[in-house]
């Protein structure tokens, strides 16, 4: 991904900077003395030359677990790569305002990037046991969500206001595409294909009452249903042989 590259374009290019001891810090191989010479130290200040502080490595920053901290000219925090307390690595960009534009973490094995003020519009991008997410998020509230399941197969899936399932398109492991609209979190309608055949199904508030198909051979039927289940009804229409 586009993100990815430049990131780790951006840590070469500051780890070369530094020296390899960050370069270990950031990559993720173990941190070893360089050479027989070194320097130990809880925090290096980095200051311009009008002595403001630009950039801080501290051992034990604010949180109580170490960080490297970038500032601007008017000393807002900009950029933050650091450690959580349980240890997982964690990297936040924020805007001139000091409210965070990007976030990346791990959670357990878990990697989590959100995109935006997460308190508004936002995007988050996860994955989530294994299954990558990419979920658009109106403050708390997952608004759209795309995903693999665990064989690969994708589905998109639409929620209203109240977190409720609106709409979802999936294509199952055999890649047959359905389309199904929901209410009150209650599917209603299904538009799809089962084995070779175009099928719309409308559902009444405990079940299928209609259903509509149109088979690869041309042939369509209308099935009514009742509400026990059973059919009622049924209007065959075949096509007109040349």
């Amino acid at each position: 991904m586009v993100y990815d590259k430049r990131l780790m374009v951006g840590i070469l290019l500051l780890s070369s900077f530094l020296g390899g001891a960050f370069a270990n810090f950031l990559l993720g191989t173990k941190a070893v003395a360089q050479g027989s010479q070194s320097i130990t130290t809880s925090q290096i200040n980095l200051v311009d030359d009008a002595g403001r502080v630009r950039g801080e490595l501290s051992a034990q920053d604010d949180r109580g677990a170490p960080s490297l901290i970038f500032y601007d000219q008017d000393g807002q925090m900009r950029t933050m790569y650091g450690i959580e307390q349980t240890g997982s690595p964690l990297l936040r960009l924020q805007d001139a305002q000091g409210e965070d534009r990007l976030e990346a973490r791990l959670i357990n094995d878990d990697a989590l990037l959100i995109v935006g003020d997460d308190q508004e519009r936002h995007a988050v991008l996860a994955s989530a046991g294994g299954v990558p997410v990419l979920n658009f998020a109106n403050g708390r509230r997952g608004r759209a969500q795309f995903q693999l399941n665990d064989q690969g197969s994708p589905s998109l899936m639409f929620f209203g206001q109240g977190g409720q399932r609106s709409a979802e398109i999936t294509v199952d492991d055999a890649d047959t595409p359905l389309l199904t609209l929901y209410q009150s979190g209650r599917p209603l309608i299904t538009l799809g294909i089962v084995q070779d055949t175009a099928v719309l199904n409308m559902a009444g508030p405990e079940q299928s009452r209609l259903v509509l198909g149109v088979a690869d051979d041309g042939n369509s039927t209308v099935t009514f249903i009742d509400e026990s289940g059973q059919v009622v009804g049924q209007l065959p229409t075949l096509t007109s042989s040349p």
